[in-house]
């Protein structure tokens, strides 16, 4: 069951080296997984330019509820949405799905806006905001 807060979503194959020793997913990889989706949508919106400069994104807070393991072979997708827009950051939500639309992890994820040049967190600019809402209705 695909939900209808996510516009977005990015699908990868599981890899044999995404697994552990007992042959499913390790859970850190689902961070992989979450990254990669963020990455993808982020560039969908234009808002990771090949040449960022001294502006970008760090990690700030990620976590995950893994609901069901993943195989090899088998495919992923991530949902990503904004679902909230702070002073200086983003809050990500994240349902990943494997075959036939099973539920295999919910997350959520902080990326905060950062000037890489002054090592400090600041306000995310005013066109970053305008082009998250435009995107997203459910904001």
């Amino acid at each position: 069951m695909t939900n209808t807060l996510f516009r977005f979503s990015s699908t990868s194959e599981v890899r044999w080296r995404d697994l552990d020793a007992m042959g499913h997913v390790n859970n850190v990889v689902y961070f992989t997984y979450q990254e990669q989706a963020r990455i993808h949508y982020l560039r969908e919106l234009e808002l990771l330019p090949e040449d960022a400069g001294n502006i970008g994104f760090i990690l700030a807070e990620a976590s995950c509820q893994f609901k069901s393991p993943l195989k090899l072979g088998e495919r992923v997708t991530v949902y990503i949405r904004v679902s909230e827009i702070r002073n200086s950051s983003f809050v990500f939500e994240y349902r990943l799905e494997g075959a036939q639309e099973r539920l295999v992890a919910t997350a959520r994820s902080t990326q905060v806006c950062y000037d890489y040049q002054n090592q400090r967190s600041i306000p995310l600019p005013d066109e970053w905001r305008e082009v998250v809402i435009a995107y997203e209705p459910n904001l």
